[in-house]
């Protein structure tokens, strides 16, 4: 069956870009399930941050990422409650919280940095070329990801 988001060009771009995400973000989460690494793959922009920052608050996150302060605030949630990371709170502020990486959170870092290289060059590989178009490009994507899936090409490619 032919697929009508493609069919529907410009008009789609979206909807198609929403699917896209929807897959990318599936397919990286059955590698951490597959490799046993407690992680969700939506936690990884947060996530990110306060390692590059290795001290944030959820302004200085939303700064970085631009999301919305209740997905910063609930993706700060779940990395708390998964013990990845900790926090304490500001002495000037009182009202904030500053995150750091704590000893679980620094140690599944370590083992991603390896995993993170292979996604990253996946999806590098996956992404280049050149179209006269973002949907025409978005359409040779998204037929390499039906050949082979994500998931499979970053396995492939990882070695522990």
């Amino acid at each position: 069956m032919e697929d009508k988001l493609q069919l529907y060009g410009e008009l789609g771009l979206g909807s198609r870009l929403k699917r896209l995400s929807d897959i990318l973000m599936k397919e990286v989460q059955i590698v951490y399930n597959t490799l046993h690494i407690d992680f969700d793959a939506y936690l990884f922009p947060v996530f990110k941050v306060i390692i590059d920052l290795e001290a944030a608050t959820t302004t200085d996150i939303q700064e970085a990422i631009q999301y919305t302060q209740p997905a910063i605030t609930q993706a700060l949630k779940k990395l708390t409650d998964k013990k990845l990371v900790t926090y304490k709170i500001d002495k000037l502020d009182k009202r904030k919280k500053i995150f750091k990486l704590s000893p679980k959170g620094k140690e599944i870092h370590q083992q991603m940095i390896p995993l993170w290289s292979v996604i990253d060059k996946q999806v590098k590989w996956l992404t280049e070329g050149s179209a006269a178009s973002l949907t025409l490009h978005l359409t040779y994507l998204e037929n390499q990801l039906k050949e082979k899936s994500l998931s499979q090409r970053i396995l492939e490619k990882y070695t522990i």
